[in-house]
C-alpha cells in the first residue's frame, strides 16, 4: 500500500513539473499598451477608450540589425463601450493581437470625464480592479481629448506612452507639475473623499506639453492650476526638486532677467494653536546658483549687497507663489490640498482630536505662515 501511494505522488510530482503555462501568449501576438486615453462619447453615455502600442515588429527587426521600412512604429485604436476594460475586449474583435496592460506608462482622463462625476468613479473603480495595470502608472487630465493626444504621432518620440514616462523622468529641471503616480492620486482621492492633484497636459503641434494641473474636489473638477499657481502648490507640499525662478535686476537702461536655479530645498513644518485659532509654519530653505549674468556687470556679482538682493528677491518671489496657491485652495475651494489635516493627525493626535470632524470648516479659517529664506551658492565658474 505504501508503494503505491509513494509511485502516486511521483506521479503526480512529475506532472506538475511537464505543466506547461497553458494560458501563454507568445510575444508577437501581444500589444503592449503604453498609454490609454479615457473620454466620453458624444451622449455622455459611454466611453472613447483608445488604446496605443509600439509596433513590437519593427522594433524586432530594427534590434536584430534588419531594415524597419516604412512601417508604422505605433499604432493607436479607440473603441466605444460601457465600460473601460470592456473596450479592451471589443478591440481583440478589430486587431490581431491581444491587449495587454502590464506595460502601460500613462493614462489620460479628457476633460468630460473628470466634469462627470460618476463618470469618473466608474473609471477609478475599473481601474482599481484591474490586476495588470501597475500601480506606477502616470495619470493626467487634458482640457482636451484624450482620444486627439493618442493618435496623433509626434516626430520626437512616436510611443506617446514612453513619451510621458520619459518627460516624468526629467520634471525636476522645471517643477513645473507633481511627480505623482497613480498609487499617490488615488490615496488622496479615496483618504479625502474625492480631493487631488493630477498633472494637466496638452498637445501642441508638433509636441506633448506637462505642467500645471487638475484640481479635482469630490471626484470632480473644480478648476486649474496654471505655472506660478502650480509651483506655489509644490513649494508648501515639498514637491519641488529644482527648476529655476526669474527675477528682475536693475540694468543699464533697463531690467535684467536673472535666473536663480534651484539646487536643494528644505522643507520644515510646524502647526499650534493658540487662542482658539490654528496657526500651520511652514519654513523653506533654498538654495541656488546664479549661471547668467551680463559679462559687463559679473564683478559687481560679488558685492555682498547685490547677492542679499537677488536672496530677497527670490525669497519675494516665492512667497508670491506660494500665496496664490494658499488662496486658491483656502478662499476660493475651500479644500485641503496642502496636506496641513494629515500633518495635524500624523504628529499632533490630540489636536486632530478636536478638530478633525470639523476640519472642512475649519481648514479655511487656518493661519498659514510661510517663511522663506534664499541662498546664493554659486556664480556660474567664478565663484
Amino acid at each position: 500500500m505504501k508503494r503505491k501511494i509513494k509511485i502516486f505522488l511521483l506521479l503526480v510530482l512529475i506532472a506538475l513539473t511537464l505543466t506547461g503555462c497553458w494560458d501563454k501568449i507568445e510575444i508577437e501576438d501581444r500589444a503592449f499598451v503604453m498609454a490609454i486615453g479615457i473620454d466620453l462619447s458624444s451622449s455622455n453615455k459611454r466611453y472613447v477608450v483608445t488604446f496605443q502600442f509600439p509596433n513590437v515588429a519593427q522594433i524586432a527587426k530594427g534590434t536584430s540589425g534588419g531594415g524597419g521600412g516604412s512601417e508604422k512604429p505605433s499604432f493607436a485604436v479607440s473603441e466605444v463601450a460601457d465600460t473601460i476594460f470592456s473596450a479592451s475586449r471589443h478591440i481583440s474583435t478589430r486587431i490581431d493581437k491581444a491587449l495587454y496592460l502590464g506595460h502601460t506608462q500613462a493614462i489620460i482622463f479628457g476633460k468630460d470625464v473628470v466634469e462627470n462625476k460618476d463618470k469618473f468613479q466608474q473609471v477609478l473603480d475599473s481601474l482599481d480592479r484591474s490586476y495588470e495595470l501597475n500601480r506606477k502608472v502616470y495619470l493626467l487630465v487634458t482640457p482636451q481629448k484624450a482620444q486627439d493626444i493618442l493618435l496623433k504621432k509626434y516626430e520626437m518620440e512616436p510611443n506617446t506612452g514612453a513619451y510621458i514616462r520619459d518627460i516624468f523622468k526629467h520634471y525636476n529641471l522645471t517643477s513645473k507639475f507633481p511627480t505623482i503616480d497613480y498609487n499617490k492620486i488615488t490615496k488622496s482621492l479615496h483618504e479625502t473623499n474625492g480631493n487631488a492633484i493630477i498633472p494637466k497636459i496638452i498637445r501642441g503641434k508638433d509636441e506633448i506639453k506637462i505642467a500645471g494641473s487638475a484640481i479635482i474636489k469630490n471626484y470632480k473638477l473644480a478648476g486649474w492650476m496654471e505655472d506660478d499657481e502650480n509651483m506655489g502648490y509644490m513649494w508648501l507640499t515639498g514637491l519641488v526638486k529644482g527648476g529655476d525662478i526669474s527675477i528682475s535686476m536693475p540694468g543699464d537702461g533697463e531690467e535684467i532677467k536673472i535666473p536663480f536655479n534651484i539646487s536643494n530645498v528644505i522643507r520644515r513644518r510646524d502647526v499650534e494653536e493658540k487662542n482658539g485659532k490654528i496657526i500651520y509654519r511652514v519654513k523653506l530653505e533654498v538654495e541656488g546658483d546664479i549661471t547668467e549674468y551680463t559679462f559687463e556687470r559679473h564683478g559687481e556679482m560679488m558685492k555682498d549687497d547685490l547677492l542679499n538682493v537677488i536672496e530677497r528677491k527670490t525669497s519675494n518671489e516665492i512667497k508670491k507663489m506660494t500665496q496664490k496657491a494658499i488662496n486658491r485652495f483656502q478662499k476660493e475651494l475651500k479644500v485641503d490640498m496642502l496636506g496641513i489635516g494629515d500633518y495635524i493627525e500624523k504628529y499632533h493626535p490630540s489636536l486632530w482630536e478636536k478638530v478633525g470632524k470639523d476640519w472642512d470648516k475649519i481648514f479655511p479659517e487656518v493661519e498659514i505662515k510661510v517663511d522663506v529664506t534664499s541662498h546664493v551658492r554659486r556664480i556660474g565658474l567664478f565663484r
